[in-house]
């Protein structure tokens, strides 16, 4: 797939912040916003995408470790391809990755 997917959601309780997470074109380019400042940005790859793992610190006075984890199977193995998101090492949800 050519285009992005992306998708956002909140960390934190008191402290709330806003987590953007974008892979876009050919090159599966990954970034990450936090509160629309660039955290993370993969600069991309050719083939199977590199790092697979992103964990950020969120929070100043609240912090949280955020950890979104890109999983992309081969065929033979059932091809499933989905995002995990884990905060404070703890499973929070998955995300299709179409």
């Amino acid at each position: 797939m050519i285009g992005s997917r992306s998708f956002t959601f909140t960390v934190g309780a008191h402290e709330v912040h806003k987590v953007a997470v974008e892979v876009a074109g050919l090159r599966n380019r990954v970034t990450i916003h936090v509160d629309g400042m660039l955290a993370i940005d993969s600069g991309g790859n050719l083939g199977n995408l590199m790092p697979n793992v992103f964990d950020l610190e969120v929070g100043a006075n609240e912090k949280h470790t955020v950890s979104v984890r890109f999983i992309a199977q081969q065929v033979i193995d059932g091809g499933a391809s989905y995002i995990d998101v884990f905060i404070d090492g703890r499973y929070a949800f998955r995300q299709p990755w179409v």
